[in-house]
């Protein structure tokens, strides 16, 4: 496989490129949300997984942040220090004018998250990863070898994500293919390579610059996680769609799994 680097530098630009559209959908809508002292776009099944961390008082970080709200939601459920990393220059622009126009004390940088400093390091009891991140990384070893740096001893991995088997069936887009065929496969070393945009909001159809997503299954991730100093504490399978992407699926109510919970703990350091 090629560099990490050609792939999360053309996913940056297409992100880049797909943020405008996506503010012109949603804008109006996060700011009238967190225009509300304490709001949360938290919700059940994460909620209360999310509430078993005890997170007040502790420090936060979410890894592809995107434009914040997740984490601004963290830290008006009474977190301590947070911090978003997201590589999207725009996204991060977005998420430090909300957060600085409501008030809400979050930090965020711009950064390709392989690459944030080891100023960090040790720094965070959580580290938060929410629907929409796993696929655009072209190295989970390295990812989760990063999560575990930035954790201290017997901090707390989170990770809410899309089920790698929903990979496997027709977006909603393939409006006249069944959504409970399996089209795609499970295993697949190299990444999909899509050119026609990812405006998932506002659904504005463009062609875009080249962007990379990867099919991570489940053994891949965690495998990933406990050969990073980290022990699997907590797994929870959903029939529910978080991504979008297979609420069609979700509506013929065949029992799958859709998405997922995961929490791990990192290992206390002996030393």
């Amino acid at each position: 496989m090629d560099s990490p680097k050609k792939y999360t530098e053309a996913n940056r630009i297409a992100w880049n490129e797909a943020m405008p559209l996506h503010q012109k959908a949603n804008q109006s809508k996060w700011d009238d949300r967190f225009s509300t002292p304490g709001y949360s776009v938290i919700e059940a099944p994460e909620l209360e997984q999310l509430r078993s961390l005890k997170l007040e008082g502790k420090s936060v970080a979410h890894l592809c942040c995107n434009n914040g709200v997740e984490l601004m939601s963290i830290k008006n459920m009474g977190a301590g220090e947070c911090v978003g990393f997201d590589i999207s220059d725009i996204a991060i622009e977005e998420a430090q004018a909300r957060a600085k126009k409501f008030g809400i004390d979050c930090r965020f940088m711009r950064t390709d998250v392989y690459d944030i400093p080891d100023q960090f390091n040790h720094q965070f009891d959580v580290v938060y990863i929410s629907i929409g991140c796993l696929g655009w990384l072209p190295d989970l070893k390295a990812f989760f070898e990063k999560v575990s740096s930035l954790l201290r001893s017997s901090g707390m991995l989170f990770i809410y994500e899309s089920h790698p088997f929903s990979e496997m069936l027709p977006s909603d887009d393939l409006k006249d293919a069944d959504p409970l065929k399996i089209i795609d496969p499970y295993f697949k070393s190299e990444p999909y390579v899509e050119l026609d945009g990812i405006d998932y909001v506002g659904k504005t159809n463009y062609k875009s610059e080249p962007q990379y997503w990867f099919v991570w299954t489940l053994s891949d991730i965690i495998t990933s996680i406990i050969n990073n100093d980290m022990k699997l504490i907590h797994f929870s399978e959903y029939r529910e769609d978080i991504s979008t992407m297979h609420r069609r699926t979700e509506e013929q109510k065949a029992d799958i799994p859709l998405s997922y919970i995961l929490i791990a703990e990192k290992e206390q350091d002996t030393h």
